[in-house]
């Protein structure tokens, strides 16, 4: 593969150069472009770039698949780029709008920085876990404490770190958004609370709800919103010389108002109305919600709206009650691709396919990225996908039907097994098993028609 360079260099110039890119996005693996004039894009040449692994092209938006070196090639893109719309504006001139396309880029160009850390913490948290459960580590040490505390705070302070990349998203001060947030967490805030939350309190006469906010997320991206609103609304109608004191000084005095009377108990009620649906789901029957859930996963990574379920659901659930089942059926996606994958590599005849297969199974293992088999195999030749989407199936229904639970937001992968400790593992590993063999056995069974393969047959 060319330099990341000269990959980023030959894009621009396939997408119609510098005046027909409006903007551009990445999250994990893609980037996200937005463009003037789509027919100037040379999709089938990007296609066929050293280094891509394929391409979206839907109404709602054009995503072009790279891997986990995404951002590298975003930096070197946005370098070539004569005056570029930089991943945090506001696409206001798009005359056609896609509210889920929107939505969908809103929340990765938000959640996308602080995946690394989710990361990280998760897996500490994993590997505490399994310390605790093999007696290694004992559950009343210092030590186990102080590694709780390291693991859990992200989520603990989830609103301050939300605050800080949605202020970058919308271009308003991260300083005072932090502050704005840190209000609702600071500990004589929490001491008004009763119970549960929901008891009044006044504020110049007004009563308003108090509720315990911390790890909520919504109240932070509302409030940080507003607060952008504000601010450039100010900074056009006020002196430079009183941006620096008048400024911060309206911010606080009406957003903390706002956040703990509107934004906040409304944040909080619609979490309570995501948690009941994902309670109600996982109840209806486990077995059916895990091998829906894992069926469907590569089909949501596949048209780039997961991270709705990712944002709305499995990590306020994580953040709340510490756990989630919908992580580890999510997880069985990524292997039933592997496996497919497996089973082209080991009966391709073609050499390039081959490599490519033993590279997409060892992004899935390693780093829990699954979309090189996806777009690389599975919408190219179709019956991987289709032989994935089943085989995860039949391990989401495994492991619903013993309960697994993953206590940490991670990527499938076998480095990020740590973050599933606990009674359940076994039935994880197993369930990650049977996804594996799963598509491996039904994609040499269904076989793959395309000559390009150059598959032998089953014997």
């Amino acid at each position: 593969m060319g330099s990341t360079e000269a990959l980023a260099r030959r894009l621009l110039e396939l997408m119609g150069g510098s005046e027909n890119v409006q903007s551009i996005t990445h999250c994990a693996t893609r980037l996200r472009p937005q463009f003037k004039d789509r027919n100037l894009v040379q999709k089938k040449d990007i296609q066929e770039l050293d280094g891509v692994t394929g391409i979206v092209d839907k109404d709602s938006g054009f995503q072009i698949v790279i891997g986990t070196n995404v951002g590298e090639v975003y930096d070197a893109f946005i370098k070539y780029l004569d005056s570029p719309s930089t991943s945090e504006d506001l696409k206001t001139e798009t005359k056609e709008r896609h509210l889920l396309n929107d939505f969908v880029a809103l929340v990765v160009s938000i959640f996308s920085p602080l995946l690394p850390l989710l990361a990280g913490s998760g897996l500490l948290r994993g590997f505490t876990i399994l310390a605790n459960e093999l007696g290694w580590l004992s559950t009343e040490s210092t030590t186990n404490l102080m590694l709780t505390l390291a693991a859990t705070s992200v989520f603990y302070f989830l609103p301050l770190l939300v605050a800080v990349t949605s202020a970058n998203r919308f271009k308003t001060s991260p300083y005072i958004a932090v502050a704005i947030l840190g209000a609702l967490i600071m500990p004589d805030f929490i001491n008004l609370i009763q119970g549960d939350g929901g008891n009044l309190i006044r504020f110049f006469g007004i009563s308003m709800p108090v509720f315990n906010y911390t790890s909520q997320v919504i109240p932070a991206i509302l409030t940080v919103w507003l607060q952008s609103v504000l601010e450039h609304f100010m900074k056009k109608k006020l002196p430079n010389s009183l941006h620096m004191i008048v400024i911060p000084t309206i911010l606080l005095f009406v957003l903390v108002p706002v956040v703990v009377g509107v934004f906040g108990p409304l944040g909080n009620y619609l979490s309570i109305g995501i948690a009941n649906i994902v309670g109600w789901l996982a109840n209806i029957n486990q077995i059916v919600t895990g091998a829906v859930i894992g069926g469907i996963w590569n089909i949501l990574i596949m048209f780039g709206v997961h991270w709705a379920p990712n944002t709305m659901v499995i990590i306020p659930e994580i953040a709340r009650t510490g756990h989630s089942a919908f992580i580890a059926y999510g997880a069985t996606a990524n292997f039933g691709m592997a496996g497919a994958a497996f089973a082209i590599f080991m009966r391709s005849r073609n050499q390039k396919l081959k490599t490519f297969s033993l590279t997409a199974i060892t992004s899935v293992f390693l780093s829990g990225i699954v979309e090189p088999a996806i777009y690389g195999l599975g919408v190219k030749f179709k019956t991987p996908l289709v032989a994935g989407c089943l085989g995860a199936a039949l391990g989401g229904a495994f492991m619903g039907a013993f309960d697994v639970i993953g206590n940490a937001f991670v990527f499938g992968g076998l480095t990020t097994i740590p973050a599933f400790a606990g009674p359940t593992l076994w039935a994880y590993v197993i369930g990650l098993a049977i996804s594996f063999f799963g598509g491996m056995i039904l994609t040499l069974i269904l076989g793959v028609k395309d000559p390009e393969a150059e598959m032998t047959q089953t014997k």
